[in-house]
């Protein structure tokens, strides 16, 4: 029952007989009768065909959940047979966040690439959630991401800590009184830049001034609340993105103060148009993690692009 099992996790997939079958390079005729003819050796439909989108029926789940578990044995044999024949080889796919991939990555995959030339790196930028659910249907090796899912099959592996910093239009008024805080950048773009001997500004400062926010389910969002709540505040709100950058640069354009995560300033530099400041308060670190999962076989590609990225940093 399992030997057309890509046909028919494409149809789960795709929610679609049609679209399945322009995937698969098939005929919609010759995939139906292939799914029918599973479902008669089951002896119960696998989907149910009478709305709009095709799903699954109660033992169409419990055969989805079967076939991905076959497909990752498939997939975890052909890796060791191919890292054994192979040797030095190999590829592996690297989820990350658009941030992550612009900003950080580039030099680092440049030199991985210059002492692996045959390790193919092929990434897949998402949002945290999208990069979690790929994962889980391995669909992606690793992941570079500062969001903790707390899965018992994960293995987490810490790769460096940011700091976050306030970025603050240098044309705002509160500047002015707060010129004894205000940081040099080209200190924050050091790569040992030490925190602790660098002066902190109360956020309480801030209180009547607009601030501009990721959107909910975002660490930096998160971070940001755990800062408000420690000083009592209750910002107002200028602007909500769910991409970093934007709202650095609606900052830079005067609409608000922004967070900013002192990797950005390490790697892309910093804007002469904000004053940058270090909040007193013990929310202001987040992690940047690697992680896989820790029941998948991992390919030497795999394994040497993590000790790679620990290594170089």
């Amino acid at each position: 029952m399992f030997n057309h099992v890509e046909y028919i996790y494409a149809v789960y997939q795709e929610k679609s007989f049609t679209k399945a079958a322009q995937r698969l390079y098939i005929s919609q005729p010759s995939l139906s009768a292939t799914v029918s003819k599973v479902e008669k050796e089951i002896g119960y439909p696998i989907f149910d065909r009478g709305g709009r989108e095709v799903t699954l029926t109660y033992i169409g789940q419990k055969y989805i959940r079967a076939a991905e578990q076959i497909m990752q044995i498939r997939k975890n044999l052909a890796n060791e047979i191919d890292d054994l024949v192979k040797l030095r080889k190999g590829k592996v796919v690297l989820g990350c966040t658009a941030f992550i991939a612009c900003h950080f990555l580039p030099p680092l995959l440049k030199a991985f690439g210059r002492k692996y030339p045959d390790v193919e790196v092929q990434l897949k930028v998402e949002q945290s959630t999208m990069l979690r659910e790929r994962l889980e249907k391995g669909m992606v090796d690793i992941i570079i991401d500062n969001v903790l899912f707390k899965e018992p099959n994960y293995t987490y592996l810490p790769l460096l800590q940011e700091q976050i910093l306030i970025g603050v239009p240098v044309e705002l008024e509160v500047n002015r009184r707060l010129e004894d805080f205000r940081l040099d950048p080209l200190q924050l773009c050091q790569q040992n830049c030490d925190y602790s001997v660098l002066p902190k500004v109360d956020m309480s400062l801030f209180r009547d001034e607009a601030f501009i926010l990721l959107k909910s389910g975002n660490k930096m969002r998160q971070i940001a609340h755990s800062i408000f709540a420690e000083n009592g505040m209750s910002p107002k709100v200028g602007c909500e993105f769910d991409l970093l950058l934007p709202s650095i640069s609606f900052a830079e354009n005067g609409y608000g103060i922004c967070f900013v995560p002192d990797l950005l300033l390490k790697c892309a530099g910093y804007s002469d148009k904000l004053a940058y400041y270090q909040p007193d308060t013990k929310n202001k670190t987040r992690t940047l993690y690697i992680f896989h999962r820790s029941d998948k076989y991992m390919t030497f590609a795999g394994k040497e692009l993590i000790d790679f990225l620990q290594a170089n940093v």
